[in-house]
């Protein structure tokens, strides 16, 4: 029986994988977190961590202790025999990385306590690491550079190199202080790691084998064993970055998606909602694809909320871990458009036996308020540049005018269109043509069926199913295996980074979320972000846009932002998701390159603006508002009274002036002739992405992993190095409610606003 626990116990162990703590001695590896030896390897570790260890060898015991954060770590190295003989260090590290993770440096301040003297020595180390490739790593540090104290401490010069052949053999040369010369071996297999220094030359005769392995994803440990075949030193290592190679047998993973899904995780208050960002998501395919257990995925899009931008993404995260071996199921209890389009491209697509079908085709409505205004003695007096800019035509109209409703009829149309398109294209499992499948896709519009079974007989999903049947269903179907009891494995869309070993070269890429509507708030946070970012390390920045646009001077502002830092050498590429329209285009043509979604909503050239006269409602209940002022038009912009016609040709001469200069920034961003910017796109007109592709008003079809491959074609980042996305702001993220912006709007109220704004269309999901 004893056996059998024991063979278990190594099972387990051996699927695992590790690093090797405590191996700080060699200055070309990050061992021992870089918190003891090669100050230089804190930033290489690149992840925040703690380490302890213990040895006892000849009497002596000697106790390390450290944690560290990013680029800072702390630690304490402790020895005594116990008879009178005890030294004691403190020392804080600070390390960064240099030149896409070429090279690391670091340095040391230590505090050093001996029975030997009195008072304390202080001390202060540099190091270096370079890594010209990805297998080999150099290293230089030097101890007690300065130092200051009762002592006169020694330098210490140490310089080495470690090759690593493969992924799993290593060796490493070590020199220290140009007498004591050294060699590791590190081999690993069956999940573990096995570490052999040996002596090569000098006075350090001593052998010792180290064997580590991972417990979980985020510990590791290890014990060694010295030249008299004793185990003389135990080291624990924690890792706060998640180590997806850590999965202890393969499995079947489930991840929820049952929950709002944006572009940016939405907080209240410190109060985490129902929701997650799209970088989340992204990471958490990032950690599934590398998990070598994670072969068959089950996603279930119960609840899912998402526009078709977000869903667009998944999509493509599908098709890369299916392309890679893995297996994906779909699990749907509402099947809908945007749904679909999410899980179109997932090898099966199971949906629950009484879930709802919905294929109707697109439709939406447009509430006119100008009847109501009319009987409260209301007038909203909007001006516009652009027949086709309807978001003022509620307010003024009592319907829509002939030029909105054939604009928003077509764009209906085209979106339809192209949702029919990639669901079609995502469901191949039928011999018939994708012409012929669209074909029966929009065919299914004409009659509203609203059940699973409908679904299922027309190609959009497989099977009926309640989802604790779907892991035996999806072993049979994948493998031919019955197993009735199969269980899932739980997880989280996550934002805990990927725990790297690997020495490759990355850069980062800053990214910028211009998500929902368009205002001065969001203005000063993405400006004062963008002021940052020269001499940041940043080598490129994706402008991410989901918005129907808002206010036109904060558009423009951060239109000017964007040109600013691509003028300082940062190239800049936007990539439009679910909308990019009116100030959020205008936006977008402040990047060198433009990417939109084929279904991407695009355009509104145009601008309108105004203000509320409430003079006939205060009237009707007997409200007075006298004025005091020192000119004519002092009181303009007052709700008490209506504009006078002097007034309205200054606001309509501005706009025109906005407009002009809307076509001509689209004109130079798009190489259009601003007249044909005008006459043909302009005027408020909205398209579907792939017709603004078409007529040249974004510069290719695609999304972010599209976007992230110009980026760095523009930065001049080669094919080979790793690109790591750094999120800039977060729009939607509130900590607490600001009484200031509460007070601004009241004051603003009476403000003439000026919009480049498209009202929400196609609020589908």
């Amino acid at each position: 029986m004893l056996k059998k626990i024991l063979f278990a116990l190594f099972a387990f162990i051996a699927m695992a994988q590790a690093y090797l703590p405590g191996e700080s001695g060699f200055v070309s590896l990050e061992g021992g977190h870089g918190l003891f030896g090669n100050p230089a390897g804190l930033a290489a570790f690149d992840s925040w961590g703690a380490l302890t260890d213990y040895q006892y060898d000849d009497g002596v015991s000697q106790f390390r202790i450290g944690g560290n954060l990013n680029h800072w770590g702390a630690g304490f190295d402790y020895r005594t025999d116990g008879d009178g003989f005890d030294e004691a260090r403190w020392s804080v590290t600070h390390s960064t990385d240099l030149f896409n993770r070429y090279v690391f440096f670091g340095s040391r301040a230590t505090a050093f306590r001996s029975a030997a003297f009195e008072g304390t020595e202080w001390t202060y180390g540099l190091g270096v690491m370079v890594r010209p490739f990805r297998f080999l790593s150099l290293g230089y540090s030097c101890d007690n550079l300065l130092y200051l104290g009762p002592e006169s401490m020694d330098r210490v010069h140490n310089v080495g190199a470690t090759l690593r052949l493969g992924r799993n053999f290593g060796v490493s040369y070590d020199l220290e202080n140009w007498d004591e010369h050294r060699l590791l071996f590190e081999l690993e297999m069956y999940g573990f790691r096995l570490g052999f220094k040996m002596p090569v030359y000098g006075d350090d005769d001593e052998y010792t084998l180290t064997l580590s392995t991972a417990f979980g994803a985020y510990n590791n440990f290890a014990v060694t064993v010295f030249d008299d075949y004793l185990p003389k030193r135990g080291a624990w290592g924690y890792h706060r970055s998640r180590d997806p190679r850590a999965s202890t047998s393969a499995q079947i993973v489930y991840v929820p998606l049952d929950m709002e899904v944006s572009e940016v995780e939405s907080k209240f208050m410190f109060v985490k909602q129902n929701s997650i960002g799209l970088w989340e998501v992204r990471n958490m395919f990032d950690h599934l694809l590398n998990d070598r257990s994670c072969g068959l995925v089950v996603l279930d899009f119960s609840g899912y909320k998402g526009n078709v931008g977000v869903s667009g993404e998944i999509r493509r995260l599908i098709m890369r871990h299916r392309a890679h071996g893995g297996k994906v199921v779909a699990y749907l209890d509402d099947v809908r458009p945007a749904v679909l389009l999410a899980a179109s491209t997932a090898d099966r697509i199971v949906v629950e036996p009484s879930a709802h079908f919905s294929w109707r085709g697109l439709g939406g409505g447009v509430t006119f308020y100008k009847g109501l205004f009319d009987k409260l003695g209301v007038k909203v007096e909007f001006l516009r540049h652009g027949a086709y800019k309807s978001a003022v035509e509620p307010y003024i109209a009592d319907s829509m005018s002939v030029e909105s409703r054939g604009n928003i009829e077509t764009l209906y149309k085209d979106l339809w269109k192209v949702l029919n398109t990639f669901v079609a294209y995502g469901r191949q499992g039928s011999s018939r043509s994708l012409e012929d499948r669209v074909t029966q896709l929009d065919s299914l519009a004409k009659v509203p069926l609203v059940t699973a079974k409908y679904a299922k007989q027309a190609g959009l999903a497989d099977t009926m199913l309640y989802i604790d049947q779907v892991p035996s269903y999806a072993l049979k179907t994948f493998f031919g295996l019955d197993a009735p009891y199969a269980h899932f494995k739980k997880w989280q869309p996550t934002d805990l980074r990927m725990f790297d070993e690997k020495w490759a070269h990355r850069a980062k890429i800053a990214m910028l979320n211009i998500d929902g509507t368009i205002d001065s708030r969001m203005e000063r946070a993405v400006v004062e972000s963008l002021h940052r970012l020269p001499g940041s390390g940043m080598k490129a920045l994706i402008v991410r846009i989901s918005s129907p646009g808002g206010s036109a001077i904060a558009s423009d502002k951060i239109w000017y932002a964007l040109r600013h830092v691509s003028e300082l050498g940062i190239p800049v590429v936007a990539s439009i998701g679910n909308m990019g329209a009116s100030g959020a285009y205008y936006i977008a043509c402040g990047a060198d390159y433009i990417f939109a979604e084929n279904y991407s909503i695009v355009g509104s050239i145009g601008i309108y603006g105004g203000k509320v006269d409430l003079s006939g409602l205060m009237e009707k209940v007997g409200l007075r508002s006298e004025p005091v002022k020192t000119h004519e038009h002092s009181d303009a912009e007052s709700f008490a009274r209506p504009w006078t016609d002097e007034e309205k040709a200054a606001l309509q001469d501005y706009m025109d002036d906005f407009y002009n200069r809307f076509t001509g920034i689209v004109s130079q961003a798009t190489k259009i002739p601003q007249a044909t910017v005008d006459t043909a796109y302009g005027g408020g007109r909205v398209m579907v992405g792939y017709k603004a592709y078409r007529a040249g008003l974004v510069q290719a079809l695609g999304g972010l992993d599209d976007a992230i491959a110009k980026a760095k074609e523009f930065a001049e980042i080669s094919a080979s190095t790793d690109v790591e996305l750094v999120q800039i702001n977060t729009r939607n993220s509130f900590v607490v409610p600001d009484p200031k912006a509460m007070m601004d709007y009241i004051v603003d109220f009476e403000q003439t606003k000026f919009w480049a704004l498209e009202p929400a269309l196609w609020g589908m999901e």
